[in-house]
């Protein structure tokens, strides 16, 4: 579980080379096991917040589950559909990893998830932000950063 947990911490989603918000255009079943599923995701790039390029297509490949196959407890799993909205934190557009942080559902759900972890990173104590592996210029450039996914949420339709 304390390797799952690396992915809730600031410094995670701080050091993505790329983030974006797209949307989930298709589904890939790669491997099933009586564990786990592993699938790719094709996301249509909507905006692309931090990184090279412009990039208008990503993929994600990473880990799910259903109903033949049940969660594993400590995740990071996910459940993508087409037409899904998504906020990722990768290192690239064609992550063949799992992202290093994923959000997922409606506009209006993302901007919500969003404005928490902004307003969950300005409230961190000193001691909060050495735990998060952060400190103040990467609070001061992740907050720069929640602030144009916000800026793009409540804009797109």
């Amino acid at each position: 579980m304390a390797a799952n947990m690396r992915s809730f911490i600031e410094t995670v989603r701080r050091k993505a080379t790329v983030v974006y918000v797209g949307s989930v255009k298709e589904v890939q079943l790669l491997t099933r096991t009586k564990f786990d599923i592993k699938a790719r995701a094709v996301i249509g790039v909507l905006a692309v917040v931090r990184g090279p390029g412009n990039a208008r297509e990503a993929t994600i490949e990473y880990s799910s589950f259903d109903d033949k196959t049940p969660m594993l407890e400590g995740g990071p799993q996910y459940q993508l559909r087409p037409g899904i909205k998504v906020v990722a934190f990768a290192n690239s557009f064609g992550s063949t990893i799992p992202p290093g942080y994923l959000l997922q559902g409606s506009r209006e759900e993302l901007l919500q998830r969003v404005v928490a972890l902004s307003d969950s990173l300005s409230r961190m104590s000193p001691d909060q932000l050495k735990v998060n592996e952060i400190n103040e210029g990467d609070r001061r450039i992740q907050r720069a950063l929640y602030e144009k996914l916000c800026t793009y949420l409540r804009t797109a339709k």
